[in-house]
């Protein structure tokens, strides 16, 4: 009972034991990871936009004014985004895991996942096959007849599913096979695997209790992370395009969602990135331009076979490498630092980042395509397209998706939608 003769509500359930790891205080809301993840996923916006008015082309469709920065934009966050996000999404991973056990976590990642991937599939494949077909005819009509409405008149609307891809979604099927791995792994070593965790628990624990070790950390991922990416075909990262998985590059982002995965062991590891972040995002930075130069330089000596190419993409594969896991330390410590408590604007982008990447693909090919023939440099008409797919997929998301059965499923409950209710339910949990 409280002192004032009202009985005490029961403690909140203990997170199931992770046999990877003991159990550490901290199990509320990283608000800085969240932001993390999300604008990793609003990243790719800016990439399928930017490949519009890459120069020279390289995406299914290209504008008339195109400008070199696309491709320098287009590399240097393809460099990161990916390795980024897949390490925030196994350390969100394991504490959904811990947190609801084997099966609130299957059916949490059915629902959030699997069914997003399977029904986005279906709707979006047709969208951007008609946003295809949009942007040819409307190339083609006579400036005096060209409207919309004959332009949907002339173009083509059947889909071929033939050679269907998982289009933009692949990090998505990705997750499904991650998911099982590790969730799988996880339940054997609950069960059967108990020196084994221990085992597990105590190398993890080494490198924070022997202060030498520390230095031995960040030299392992890169080598570990290097050795996986000479497995690729091209410099940088393969990318899927195929329903038929790409294992090398499957082994290589499940080396980062692993990574992810133990790290939710040590919570306190995220408090003590926030220590010299702004140092490590700075050497990031740093790095990341040198690796964008070096990427350029080796696809450059690869096209012409040049005797260097082969030494320039071991070093083109280590300098990303490094890159990746210097970013993803410097960013983890800095969002936690910015982020400790929640901000209602930053909160709302977070839950409508899921959204806006599901669907904007079609977008970023019909929008630039309906404003082909205005006469603007490249770099600013790529950016109005970037905020003007955005901000109408904004709108939707508010109006259409935030307050409904679909908002549930995306984000894990109906959210108010202003102006029409200022109510507001419980918060979700923190793994929502």
């Amino acid at each position: 009972m409280n002192s004032d003769g009202r009985r005490a509500s029961p403690p909140p359930p203990m997170p199931t034991q992770h046999p990877w790891h003991p159990l550490t205080p901290g199990t509320g809301r990283f608000h800085g990871l969240d932001f993390l993840r999300a604008a990793m996923m609003l990243l790719g916006v800016v990439i399928h936009t930017a490949l519009v008015y890459h120069e020279p082309q390289v995406w299914i469709y290209e504008d008339p004014n195109r400008t070199a920065f696309a491709g320098i934009l287009v590399l240097g966050i393809h460099i990161f985004r990916m390795p980024v996000f897949f390490v925030m999404a196994g350390f969100f991973g394991a504490m959904l895991f811990t947190r609801r056990g084997a099966v609130g976590f299957a059916g949490h990642r059915y629902d959030r996942i699997v069914l997003p991937l399977v029904i986005g599939w279906f709707v979006l494949f047709p969208l951007l096959s008609w946003s295809i077909s949009f942007a040819y005819t409307w190339s083609y009509l006579p400036a005096s007849d060209r409207t919309i409405g004959l332009a949907y008149e002339k173009m083509p609307l059947n889909v071929d599913f033939s050679e269907a891809g998982p289009l933009h979604l692949w990090f998505l099927y990705y997750l499904v096979y991650y998911y099982l791995a590790f969730g799988l792994l996880t339940i054997v070593l609950q069960r059967f695997g108990g020196p084994i965790g221990g085992w597990l628990r105590t190398c993890f624990k080494a490198f924070d209790i022997f202060w030498p070790l520390r230095w031995i950390r960040l030299p392992i991922l890169v080598v570990a992370t290097t050795a996986l990416m000479l497995t690729m075909e091209k410099p940088g990262i393969d990318t899927s395009e195929s329903f038929w998985p790409l294992w090398h590059v499957i082994f290589l982002y499940g080396f980062y969602f692993g990574i992810g995965w133990l790290a939710f062991g040590d919570r306190d590891l995220v408090a003590r990135l926030k220590d010299w972040a702004w140092l490590r995002f700075g050497l990031g930075l740093l790095l990341l331009i040198g690796a964008v130069i070096m990427g350029i330089a080796t696809h450059f000596s690869m096209d012409a076979e040049s005797e260097q190419a082969e030494v320039m993409f071991v070093v083109n594969q280590a300098i990303q490498a490094t890159t990746c896991w210097v970013l993803i330390l410097g960013l983890t410590g800095i969002t936690e630092r910015l982020f400790q408590r929640e901000n209602p604007v930053v909160r709302y982008f977070v839950d409508a980042s899921y959204w806006i990447y599901l669907m904007h693909l079609p977008l970023c090919i019909f929008f630039p395509a309906l404003f082909r023939f205005w006469d603007a440099p490249g770099i600013v008409k790529m950016t109005a397209m970037i905020a003007l797919t955005t901000a109408v997929l904004l709108v939707i998301y508010h109006f259409a998706v935030r307050g409904t059965g679909l908002g549930v499923l995306l984000n894990g409950r109906r959210y108010p939608v202003w102006p029409f209710t200022r109510s507001r339910g419980p918060e979700p949990a923190p793994t929502e």
